[in-house]
């Protein structure tokens, strides 16, 4: 059992290739909410682009056992407060404490 302290949404896309003859716009649409714990492993204000700065961010999440496959996450607080979208870095399955273990970047 996992104590929550945000929710997790897979980005989903949809859409894309061709109907009659002309190209389909892709959409993302995010799935259903889970509920997850998560701590950051890395958020720091360095990093320069061209018209300003950037934060970095690494996050562990943990959600209850289940079949979890993702290249993109929407991480929200439990008060709705959305943290960000990050694309998962690594998916590991603890059985022995029937967890699933999320790294994004």
């Amino acid at each position: 059992m996992i104590i929550a302290n945000g929710k997790l949404q897979v980005v989903e896309t949809v859409g894309g290739g061709l109907k009659n003859g002309n190209p389909v716009k892709v959409q993302e649409v995010l799935g259903e909410p889970i509920l997850c714990n998560f701590t950051t492993n890395k958020n720091d204000h360095l990093g320069r682009y061209e018209a300003g700065t950037f934060t970095r961010a690494k996050f562990i999440i943990l959600i209850d056992m289940q079949n979890f496959n993702a290249e993109y996450v929407v991480l929200n607080t439990i008060r709705g407060v959305k943290v960000g979208k990050f694309r998962v870095q690594d998916i590991q399955f603890l059985d022995a404490v029937e967890s699933v273990k999320i790294t994004v970047e």
